[in-house]
């Protein structure tokens, strides 16, 4: 699978010494790295479909302080999707409104009939950047049914309301750990039975990562089965849970006969 990593701060921190530990389980991720963050209105993207402790250009960017109030990172292991840079992630896309999303996907779309009509308007071939912008166009959407931008209870609630459904599938549930990053709040989702999405929450930032990071105590595991949305390094707001799990072995299952990456 895929690991992600985010930061959510009340004030601008350096990422750099999470970000050299976290791109050193590459070695089990080689199919490309990607990271994010923000500097005022501005998204900074940096990505490639090479193994990040390979990447000497990830290397020369770490020597530059990353520092940002929100960080978004991912290190890819493909079930699905050639090894490009546009398969690579994080996606940045915009809405309508003029906001800018950041959004990072571990997992398979199992059953993928809500985002199969996104195939040709990706630039990409994996399902993640489907899922991304599946999200966007329901905003989209939303949007111009009320004819100005969202507040952010309304985003919360029909993203809360898009990831259940995206989860849900008719033999199998889909895998579908998400970060989402709107230049204000982070946007957590996992539906696993194992842990695979963790929280360590300091004063006024939380870290997140796929799995504890051996450079810090205080570690948790995030609530499984709902969207979770952090601002500042705050829990902002938690869904109700749904039910649409899935277990390591049905997920094993699930991609054993998938078309290899190439």
């Amino acid at each position: 699978m895929c690991e992600l990593y985010a930061i959510s701060a009340r004030q601008t921190v350096c990422a750099n010494d999470h970000l050299r530990v976290f791109y050193q389980d590459s070695v089990w991720h080689p199919h490309g790295w990607g990271l994010s963050w923000r500097e005022g209105a501005h998204v900074h993207l940096h990505k490639e479909p090479v193994r990040a402790i390979d990447s000497s250009y990830l290397s020369e960017l770490l020597e530059r302080p990353v520092c940002a109030k929100n960080v978004v990172a991912h290190i890819r292991n493909a079930t699905m999707g050639r090894l490009t840079y546009q398969n690579s992630h994080p996606f940045v896309l915009t809405d309508c409104s003029g906001r800018v999303w950041t959004i990072a996907h571990n997992g398979t779309m199992l059953d993928a009939h809500l985002v199969q009509g996104y195939k040709d308007r990706a630039e990409g071939d994996t399902d993640s950047e489907q899922v991304a912008l599946y999200l966007v166009d329901k905003i989209d959407d939303a949007i111009a049914q009320k004819g100005e931008a969202l507040g952010f209870d309304e985003r919360f609630e029909l993203i809360a309301r898009e990831v259940e459904a995206l989860s849900r599938g008719d033999r199998l549930n889909n895998k579908l750990n998400l970060l989402i990053d709107d230049g204000t709040y982070v946007y957590l989702h996992t539906n696993t039975v194992s842990p695979t999405l963790y929280v360590r929450k300091d004063e006024d930032v939380a870290f997140f990562c796929t799995r504890p990071l051996p450079d810090g105590d205080g570690w948790e595991e995030l609530p499984t089965n709902c969207l979770v949305a952090y601002r500042e390094g705050r829990l902002a707001r938690m869904a109700p849970r749904h039910e649409h799990s899935i277990d390591d072995d049905a997920y094993l299952q699930g991609i054993a006969g998938m078309s290899p990456v190439s």
